[in-house]
């Protein structure tokens, strides 16, 4: 047997393994479930494919089933995306995009279903060379190629600008450097599997050789970069407590802070009395350090109390600021106001706004001048 031959098969079997363990081991994936779903939807995709290579390899599977593979394809670079949203707690409108991916997937299968139901995929392959219906296959795959490289590029761009709500050790600061490494070079997995794709469509000769290859490329790129990831705690983004791991939760669950309430008084006093929250970027660190205690401690006691994540908490603060702007006599610009009250950026000050109010900071000016009216007719 060929060792490449071999790949197709460990795929399988490792990613199975994989998948089990993203599902229920905590790790730094957090409490969000949602991560780990999509983290294990997007490896079932990548096992799925391996599993088709080994089967198409061997002849063991008609094209029909094997064009299932073909259909997934466009999925890896959405989930990836949507992965490294939820990952780094970036907001996303689900609803507007779903149509987008409806309509995308939709066209998809449109052609997929011209696929021959009798032909092995190496004859298929080698039938698309001499079709038009070969041409459309090939410029529909490479146009999906295209965009799951710029989703991953933009998910890419996202962790490496997403803020930390703690300062770094040494060690995160390797593993993070590590996990942009990864990232960079899963961008490069798709350009090689984007390249082994198109050759193998150019030369159905060697179809097998280049199926064996990608599946190689998967093994060694993707699920370096799941192991990663899990190593990289999602709190260092969120800030909750309850995203710490386990046995960081329990240990500090039976640790001095006997009462809650009291510490949180305290950092509600100090984030106030200060005007901590007009720095844009205050971390975890600096608010524990200024009251002699832990990181950990701090975002327990606001996870307990106030009942958000640290950011949630620091936000709340600074939509109250920008809520008493906006109803000034002469109100500034929203852009003069959310840098005020300690945006960085007129779509993080947007969110925050609406997650807290219900309602966009327009709307709610609109809203103070028509109970004012109502007062004064």
């Amino acid at each position: 047997m060929n060792v490449l031959s071999v790949f197709p098969v460990l795929s399988v079997l490792f990613g199975c393994v994989l998948i089990i363990f993203i599902l229920f081991n905590k790790f730094g994936l957090g409490e969000n479930k949602k991560i780990r779903y999509v983290l294990a939807s997007l490896l079932l995709i990548y096992v799925f494919t391996a599993a088709d290579y080994a089967l198409s390899i061997t002849n063991q599977i008609p094209a029909t089933y094997s064009g299932v593979t073909y259909l997934f394809y466009h999925f890896t670079g959405l989930l990836f995306y949507y992965f490294i949203i939820l990952y780094t707690k970036s907001e996303l409108h689900l609803k507007k995009w779903m149509p987008i991916v409806g309509v995308y997937t939709l066209l998809r299968i449109l052609v997929f279903l011209p696929f021959d139901h009798n032909q092995n995929l190496q004859d298929f392959v080698a039938a698309l060379e001499t079709s038009n219906y070969g041409i459309l296959v090939f410029v529909e795959n490479s146009v999906v190629s295209a965009v799951n490289i710029i989703l991953m590029c933009l998910a890419y761009k996202k962790l490496k600008k997403a803020p930390f709500q703690v300062k770094l050790n040494e060690s995160q600061k390797n593993l993070y450097k590590w996990i942009k490494i990864i990232m960079i070079a899963i961008i490069f997995l798709q350009i090689i599997v984007f390249i082994t794709t198109i050759l193998g469509s150019l030369d159905s000769g060697a179809f097998d050789f280049y199926l064996k290859i990608e599946t190689l490329v998967y093994t060694l790129f993707f699920f370096i970069f799941a192991f990663s990831i899990m190593h990289f705690p999602v709190f260092a983004y969120s800030g909750n407590f309850e995203d710490l791991p386990n046995a960081t939760i329990q240990k500090y669950a039976k640790s001095s802070l006997s009462d809650s309430s009291a510490l949180f008084k305290q950092i509600k006093m100090l984030v106030h009395t200060e005007s901590l929250y007009l720095e844009f970027d205050l971390k975890l660190n600096t608010v524990a350090e200024k009251l002699d205690q832990s990181v950990h401690h701090i975002s327990q006691a606001i996870n307990q109390n106030a009942k958000m994540s640290y950011p949630d908490f620091i936000s709340s603060f600074r939509i109250e600021a920008a809520k008493k702007k906006l109803i000034a006599p002469k109100p500034n610009t929203i852009f003069s106001i959310y840098l005020d009250v300690g945006f960085n950026s007129k779509a993080a000050f947007y969110t925050a706004f609406k997650k807290h109010t219900q309602m966009t900071p327009t709307e709610f000016k609109k809203q103070h001048k028509s109970h004012i009216n109502i007062k004064n007719s």
